[in-house]
């Protein structure tokens, strides 16, 4: 598909991502702490998961073939992370507002979005196998540069939060609190690697616009379960916290991501 053509057919998602970026904001900044926010929280997490849950779908039946096709399993790989985040973020709306538990954590939400993860490290294991050959040494030295520094720093930052409570914090929390921010910085620097690919190699130009999109969606979740764990852990979490607008800039830009990839391959 010609370039111009890709750009316009690109102008009208990535408008409507940007208004939608915007008016959240606003809703967080006009709304902070009121009994409005905690509900409009909860609910509109699971409609941008649904949103970007819809853009891995359209994704697959755009590159579905069979179970034998290498790009049908990448999607359909995809298509089941965001769909296990997508019931995640449906437990923990329906625990909240319809058990009225004010903070499931952990729950079985938790175990979907984990096992959400582990469909989508896979998703970009097999599409960085198809690219194997282009993957110097150099692209791999320059992505574990970037993400093992900040993945040094991780787990100490969430101990802190447990400074003086260390009885009060159960295992699993304390597991889920530090699997969350590892997981999503295990998933950055494997997509990075596709960034590098398709920016430095000969692959320069090909779907690197949706692998940018795609590592900013995982950046976000990176920041928002940081937040997420040191907050939970130390007790100053709520339904409305700030915190919350990386998870929906996160589902903005993997919606971005698999809907730009369509028109760029």
């Amino acid at each position: 598909m010609p370039t111009n053509r890709v750009n316009n057919s690109l102008k009208i998602p990535y408008l409507l991502a940007l208004v939608s970026a915007v008016t959240i904001a606003l809703v967080y900044f006009l709304e902070a702490q009121s009994d409005f926010l905690a509900v409009f929280s909860n609910v509109f997490r699971s409609v941008m998961a649904v949103v970007a849950l819809s853009a891995s779908v359209f994704a697959l039946r755009n590159y579905w073939q069979n179970l034998q096709s290498t790009l049908s399993r990448i999607w359909l790989c995809f298509t089941l992370g965001m769909a296990f985040w997508s019931l995640s973020q449906f437990g923990w709306t329906v625990s909240t507002l319809v058990f009225g538990i004010r903070n499931p954590y952990p729950s079985i939400a938790d175990v979907y979005r984990l096992v959400g993860y582990a469909a989508l490290f896979a998703a970009i294991f097999v599409y960085m196998g198809v690219f194997q050959s282009v993957i110097s040494k150099k692209i791999v030295a320059i992505a574990a540069t970037v993400a093992l520094p900040t993945s040094a720093g991780i787990i100490p930052s969430i101990l802190l939060a447990t400074r003086g409570k260390v009885s009060q914090v159960n295992l699993a929390t304390l597991l889920v609190s530090v699997a969350y921010p590892l997981f999503d910085l295990l998933l950055f620097a494997q997509a990075l690697l596709g960034v590098l690919v398709f920016t430095t190699t000969g692959l320069k130009g090909r779907v690197g616009g949706a692998w940018l999109l795609l590592n900013a969606g995982i950046v976000m979740n990176v920041f928002g379960d940081l937040l997420l764990s040191y907050t939970n852990l130390n007790g100053t979490y709520y339904s409305g916290h700030p915190l919350e607008l990386f998870f929906h800039l996160g589902y903005i830009f993997f919606a971005l991501a698999f809907y730009t990839h369509t028109k760029q391959l």
